[in-house]
């Protein structure tokens, strides 16, 4: 376990030097339920995972992924934006990703994380983080993706 760790937190810094927005990670284990963030309701089954609801919120915890601080309200000086999904089981080979929209345009698609054994009772966390000092204002939408699947999403709004 402890090397998947260490080899996902490896992508991720990757992923956030090579690209302008996006990361994802498949990590940690869930302690319990999360409240709601403007996600579309109370999980869903995709073939290869069962999600349960997507909270957006302005941290999370760095031992187990869970959102801390969730709210659908941003400040445009936030410097990331966490997504994060509970999802109760993943099948081996399963990929994910997330699509970030702006006032209804899609303008980034995380970079995908495949699973290579089956997990559960993991929270899933992707972000929005600008290599700018701000991030637009605007209405935004959070979609999973799970195997090319449309699957959980939230809303939020960056002021």
């Amino acid at each position: 376990m402890t090397r998947l760790v260490i080899v996902f937190r490896a992508a991720a810094l990757l992923m956030l030097t090579a690209l302008v927005l996006s990361g994802c990670s498949l990590l940690n284990q869930t302690s319990g339920s999360t409240g709601t963030s403007g996600g579309s309701g109370t999980g869903a089954t995709a073939p290869g995972a069962t999600l349960g609801e997507i909270v957006t919120a302005e941290q999370i915890d760095p031992q187990t992924n869970a959102p801390v601080s969730p709210t659908t309200n941003f400040s445009a000086e936030q410097p990331v934006i966490y997504a994060v999904v509970q999802a109760q089981r993943i099948e081996a080979g399963t990929s994910m990703f997330a699509r970030w929209s702006r006032d209804g345009k899609p303008f980034e698609d995380s970079e995908a994380v495949k699973a290579n054994q089956v997990y559960e009772n993991r929270y899933v966390e992707f972000h929005l983080q600008s290599t700018r000092q701000s991030i637009d204002p605007g209405n935004y939408t959070v979609q999973i993706f799970v195997d090319g699947n449309p699957s959980q999403q939230a809303n939020f709004t960056v002021q």
